[in-house]
């Protein structure tokens, strides 16, 4: 086995670890578009599964590093190709996989940071918080976050079954399936931010909520 493929099925293993949690992570923002109660109801019965100890180890952090790296290591040993060899779907999964390399950080610590070193989780009211805070920074991020994150671990999970030969592996491989699938989990997904931003249901004041005033005095606002 060569170094490169070694590289290649270590991405690919830890990526299918880490959409156990992503796939979970996005229904929950999917279902953002029934309104809060939806919405923090899965997000806490979820939570009681993957932050418990060891398993947000096992199953989120761990699989999330070894994804970032082994793509990094596979990114700088990659010899360069022209873009036009690659297929449309090959080149949107790594411009995906970019985006979300550089945002990743700010968002664990956004998210779970607030959680392990306040007490303060964000919930439905704080992440509608954000979209009345900053909307001009906000709007464009969770959809490009939730939309490169779907459309990543789609594609993601199609090329992990065929490096480790899953069975049913070449599903996800036949066009009409991909795209139906990436098309009906953006729709859901897109309906999910319209929630939280306050389209579709009623947020309240969200400015409010615990998480909002954690924010804003860690930004200094008054």
């Amino acid at each position: 086995m060569n170094t490169d493929l070694r590289w290649l099925r270590a991405q690919a293993l830890s990526g299918a670890v880490f959409a156990f949690f992503l796939v979970v992570h996005l229904v929950n923002q999917a279902v953002a578009m029934l309104g809060a109660q939806a919405y923090d109801g899965l997000q806490g019965a979820a939570r009681r599964v993957y932050q418990a100890p060891g398993l947000e180890l096992l199953l989120v952090l761990g699989p999330l590093l070894v994804h970032a790296v082994t793509g990094v290591v596979r990114v700088v040993r990659r010899p360069k190709q022209p873009a036009a060899e690659l297929s449309w779907r090959v080149r949107l999964h790594r411009y995906a996989g970019r985006f979300l390399l550089v945002v990743i950080v700010g968002h664990v610590l956004a998210t779970r940071g607030t959680s392990f070193v306040y007490g303060v989780s964000p919930q439905f009211e704080g992440v509608a918080f954000s979209f009345q805070w900053v909307p001009a920074y906000f709007w464009p991020y969770y959809l490009l976050l939730a939309l490169t994150g779907w459309y990543h671990l789609v594609h993601g999970l199609s090329t992990a079954g065929a490096v480790w030969r899953w069975p049913g592996a070449t599903l996800l491989q036949r066009p009409g399936v991909f795209r139906g699938v990436v098309a009906v989990g953006a729709l859901a997904l897109v309906l999910g931010v319209l929630g939280l931003g306050g389209v579709l249901v009623d947020v309240g004041d969200p400015r409010s909520s615990e998480y909002a005033k954690l924010v804003l005095k860690l930004a200094g606002s008054r």
